[in-house]
């Protein structure tokens, strides 16, 4: 059935965005209606498909890590669901987060399932947070499902602000590097070539060279991104947007350094997700599937496409993972010890946060060496610029 995505607003409430299953797009709106809710405006289909206009300025979205940090621990002390929802919305102080938490509550009063009322909601939630639901609902454990997904959710949480509070300076210090080079270039070489010009003199090869890169870089102000969206466009019409992402997929894991830093988040999403499956007791078919679909990346989720066929066929996890050329050296041993001594769960727990730590080192490694490099980049520019032009005054004072 196809899957729709409507800006939607209970009465008094600013727009969220819903993403609903339904046969058409007049369906979809009679669904949200029934729920109390005004479709403000439909963005498209859930597979990316336009089916209205765009919405291009951004609204204001619910925070899922909020709302799953106020439910784990309602279900832990034992709380009903549609109670702990009720609890949820009486202490909101979010707009949004009340609309959501009453907005299920009515879908659970209507006889629905609480993981189809999450990925009712699309990207509000992470895409593998209503298939950890299910599993959950179906096994009896939601809520130790929902406090793993809480714990799962603050590392993640916790990584993102790292990257970001720590590339603050960074990204400070190479902006202004950019800026300054393009002053350089684009208005004190030009000017400075100028006096020569005046003089009616020829430049001399330092200057020549600057002018070049000037040159260069005053053009490629429009031309490189011309030249990147005429080729973006061309390629996407040849041989079409999936396959484009499937090469995009392909050279993001080969790019050097940065390469091995994705396939090791992957995989920490990967086997993260099969800790939390394993340690609630779901089937082991089940949870290779809805492992596999945390991974973003479509070179790396193909590399298992056959791993589901060989559980069926009586081979161990272990077995199975033995032969992927993105599994870490040693995780598929250290999850045959766990298989042999029955701690199948804990070990992917353990393997899960060794691969989570151990990225995280990588990425604070990499972003402590950055900010050197972009200084010693901006210093080398502005000394290659400044003996230039040194070496041209030197040459005038010559010719005097």
């Amino acid at each position: 059935m196809p899957r729709y995505k409507y800006i939607a607003a209970a009465p008094g409430r600013s727009g969220t965005e819903i993403d609903i299953e339904a046969d058409s797009m007049q369906e979809a709106a009679a669904k949200l209606r029934s729920r109390g809710m005004t479709p403000i405006r439909c963005c498209g289909e859930a597979d990316g498909e336009e089916a209205g206009p765009r919405r291009w300025l951004p609204y204001r979205k619910v925070d899922s890590y909020e709302f799953t940090s106020q439910l784990a621990p309602l279900l832990s002390a034992n709380i009903p669901l549609e109670r702990s929802l009720a609890i949820i919305s009486e202490s909101a102080s979010d707009d949004e987060l009340r609309d959501l938490a009453n907005t299920l509550r009515q879908g659970l009063h209507e006889g629905k399932k609480f993981s189809d009322l999450v990925r009712s909601y699309g990207s509000v939630f992470p895409g593998f947070y209503a298939n950890l639901i299910e599993t959950g609902e179906e096994t009896g454990c939601l809520p130790e499902v929902v406090e793993e997904l809480q714990r799962f959710m603050s590392e993640s949480k916790e990584m993102r602000e790292f990257v970001v509070s720590s590339s603050i300076y960074p990204a400070v210090v190479l902006s202004i590097t950019v800026m300054v080079a393009i002053l350089m270039f684009t208005v004190f070489v030009p000017r400075f070539a100028q006096i020569f010009a005046d003089m009616g003199r020829e430049q001399p090869g330092s200057m020549v060279f600057l002018t070049t890169v000037s040159t260069v870089i005053m053009h490629a102000c429009w031309i490189v991104p011309a030249a990147l969206i005429g080729g973006w466009l061309v390629l996407k019409w040849r041989y079409g947007i999936a396959q484009l992402r499937e090469w995009r997929s392909l050279i993001a894991t080969r790019v050097p350094v940065f390469g091995k830093l994705l396939v090791e988040m992957e995989m920490g999403k990967f086997m993260r997700t099969l800790a939390i499956l394993v340690s609630n007791h779901v089937d082991i078919i089940r949870t290779v599937r809805i492992a596999t679909r945390v991974i973003q990346n479509q070179v790396i989720r193909a590399s298992f496409s056959n791993l589901e066929g060989r559980l069926r066929g009586g081979e161990k996890l272990s077995a199975g993972l033995s032969g992927n050329p993105f599994v870490p050296p040693g995780l598929a041993a250290r999850i045959r010890v766990g298989e042999e001594s029955g701690a199948v769960g804990a070990m992917l727990t353990k393997s899960a946060a060794h691969l989570e730590e151990n990225t995280r080192r990588k990425v604070k490694r990499l972003l402590s060496l950055f900010e050197p490099v972009v200084i010693v980049f901006l210093a080398l520019m502005v000394l290659v610029v400044v003996v230039s032009i040194f070496m041209a005054i030197m040459e005038i004072n010559e010719v005097n």
